[in-house]
C-alpha cells in the first residue's frame, strides 16, 4: 500500500536547516537548541521507521540530519551530541519495531507531524538567521 507523506516536511526541514546556521557553542547555545536536538531524535526515528515500512526514499532523513548538523557552527563534541541523539532515535525504535505494522505507521505519521510542528516553531525562533 502506498502511503502519502506530507510533501512539505522535507522541503521545510531543508529550508529551515539552512536558515538556522547560527553558532551553537557551549557558552552561547541558541535558545532553540532543545528543539533542534528533539528534531535530530525525530529524524533518527523517522529514518528507521520509514525504511522499515519500505519507503525507497527513506535515506532522505539521514541527508536531512547531515544538513542540520552542517548548518550549525559547533564543536566536535556538540556535533557528536546531535549524532548521538539521531542514532538513539533509530535504536529506540529498532528495539521495539521489527516489522512495519499499523502501529508502526501510526507512530511514523505522528512523528512526521511532530517534526513539522518543530520545524514550524524553529522557523519562528528568535535569533535564528533568516533564510
Amino acid at each position: 500500500m502506498s502511503r502519502r507523506r506530507p510533501a512539505f516536511l522535507p522541503v521545510a526541514v531543508l529550508g529551515l536547516l539552512t536558515a538556522l546556521a547560527a553558532p551553537a557553542v557551549a557558552e552561547d547555545r541558541p535558545a532553540y537548541e532543545p528543539d533542534l536536538l528533539e528534531l535530530a531524535g525525530l529524524l533518527g526515528a523517522i529514518s528507521y521507521l520509514d525504511s522499515l515500512c519500505g519507503n525507497p526514499q527513506s535515506g532522505v532523513w539521514r541527508v536531512r540530519m547531515k544538513a542540520l548538523v552542517d548548518a550549525q557552527t559547533m564543536s566536535d563534541d556538540d556535533r557528536r551530541r546531535y549524532v548521538d541523539v539521531y542514532n538513539r532515535g533509530q535504536r529506540t525504535f529498532a528495539s521495539v519495531h521489527r516489522s512495519c505494522t499499523d502501529d508502526t505507521r501510526r507512530v511514523l505519521k505522528h512523528y512526521l507531524a511532530e517534526g513539522a510542528a518543530i520545524t514550524d516553531r524553529l522557523e519562528r525562533a528568535p535569533g535564528r538567521r533568516p533564510g
